[in-house]
């Protein structure tokens, strides 16, 4: 049993003392007890056994903490160890493992750093980048529940140790709870971050589920489009199963991203062949019989792919990574992408899963669809006095790209009232006109 179970045991009632339990204490014992117990807390999460691993060390018990432990799907070992291999030389990064154990060597808190040395300078993220939603360790359910802000620090400072020495941990979008759980590295040194993840609870009943989150006028309008959609000829959702499905719904998918990114001017983040590679590993069973990490899915019309959606899944959550859909203007007419994601919102529920979300970023179609945010905050610590300029650095840039994406919303939403207002004043034309 570890040393945080046992305290879980201790005895805190009158009866445990031999008093009649319908005695209370008085409020001055209480807060004596109240007091002893979080000196235990601390005491157990200080006395945490903070070392350098290897994946191979880990693997066995970072399985179980997926199944038993507080993580997003973003930590879990098939992810980390895909993205490790295929992307991390591309962002001049290594893996850093650091493991936290308790004083009976049982895994309470696992950190899957990406370490970039460069310049003489250490700075430390978590494994995944733009491509991960959401970024934390994977920790214990015991470990979690018994940590705050001050042990995390602690933790922070030992993990700079066994890593060889670090300037600064920049760590973005980390949810500031999960599974009702308060992640207390979300509040070290943070600030907002510039944008909110989405998400929808999910119901056995996929119509329920879409009922409560969508409006009337969003469901009719949608009935609408997918009645046209019906029109077009045979369909189907596509959930890649073999070999040649992930091949076809990958391929379209790079090709629409590609065309879509060069169409807005911007530079495609899936172009570059690691990245496709880190995609295509994900998306195969790391063994017979086991689910890939990454889940692709399509959206077929008369045999072909016109629409597709890469996610990745953790105990009970899809959490969508990228879509895409053509860009043939008959198909933008019936929103394709929506009909896919509908579908598999559908789907989802029909597995007993209990949330989907759309990952982080504003889109018309996630307000929408969606229920709930999770709040997500970014965290700028540093260790040295140069990581203190560099995460000084950092946040002011986060700050500056918030505050850029704040104003870029206020401005679409006076463009959309005023087209609102435009639309209410024109005069009709009068039939003699026409």
């Amino acid at each position: 049993m570890s040393a945080l179970a046992e305290f879980r045991r201790m005895p805190t009632s009158g009866a445990a003392s031999g008093r009649p339990e319908t005695v209370p204490e008085a409020p001055a014992t209480q807060s004596a007890v109240q007091t002893a117990v979080q000196s235990v807390i601390q005491s157990v999460i200080q006395s945490l056994e903070v070392s350098l691993c290897s994946l191979e060390d880990v693997e066995r018990e970072w399985r179980q903490l997926e199944a038993t432990g507080v993580l997003t799907p973003y930590q879990r070992f098939d992810w980390i160890a895909a993205y490790a291999a295929h992307v991390l030389p591309l962002e001049d990064a290594t893996l850093g493992l650091v493991a936290a154990r308790g004083p009976d060597g049982a895994l309470a808190v696992l950190f899957p750093f990406a370490v970039r040395r460069k310049r003489g300078l250490t700075l430390v993220s978590f494994v995944g980048g733009k491509h991960a939603n959401f970024h934390m360790p994977a920790f214990s359910r015991n470990a979690l529940a018994h940590m705050g802000e001050a042990e995390a620090r602690a933790l922070l400072d030992q993990a700079s140790l066994a890593l060889g020495g670090v300037d600064a941990f920049i760590f973005v979008n980390q949810p500031t709870e999960w599974d009702g759980l308060h992640n207390p590295f979300a509040a070290l040194s943070a600030q907002p971050s510039p944008s909110l993840a989405y998400k929808l609870s999910l119901q056995a009943d996929a119509d329920a589920t879409l009922n409560q989150s969508m409006s009337a006028h969003a469901r009719k309008k949608h009935k609408n489009k997918r009645a046209r959609f019906a029109e077009m000829g045979a369909s189907r959702l596509l959930i890649a199963g073999t070999d040649a499905e992930r091949d076809t719904v990958l391929e379209t998918f790079f090709r629409q991203k590609s065309l879509r990114f060069r169409e807005l001017g911007i530079a495609d983040p899936f172009a570059d062949e690691t990245v496709r590679s880190f995609i295509r590993a994900g998306s195969k069973p790391a063994a017979p019989g086991v689910e890939p990490v990454l889940t692709l899915a399509g959206l077929e019309l008369n045999g072909a792919v016109i629409a597709t959606y890469i996610g990745t899944t953790a105990q009970g959550r899809f959490s969508g990574m990228a879509t895409s859909f053509e860009a043939d203007p008959a198909l933008i007419k019936v929103s394709p992408g929506d009909i896919l994601l509908v579908d598999l919102i559908r789907h989802h529920c029909r597995l007993g899963f209990k949330v989907f979300d759309v990952g982080v970023g504003e889109a018309r179609y996630k307000s929408t669809f969606c229920d709930g945010m999770d709040a997500l905050h970014d965290g700028f610590i540093a260790i040295s006095a140069k990581g203190r300029l560099a995460a000084s650095a950092l946040r002011l840039a986060q700050t500056i790209k918030a505050k850029a994406k704040a104003s870029l919303r206020i401005t679409a939403m006076v463009a959309a009232a005023r087209r609102a207002i435009r639309l209410r004043v024109t005069p009709r034309p009068s039939a003699a006109a026409q």
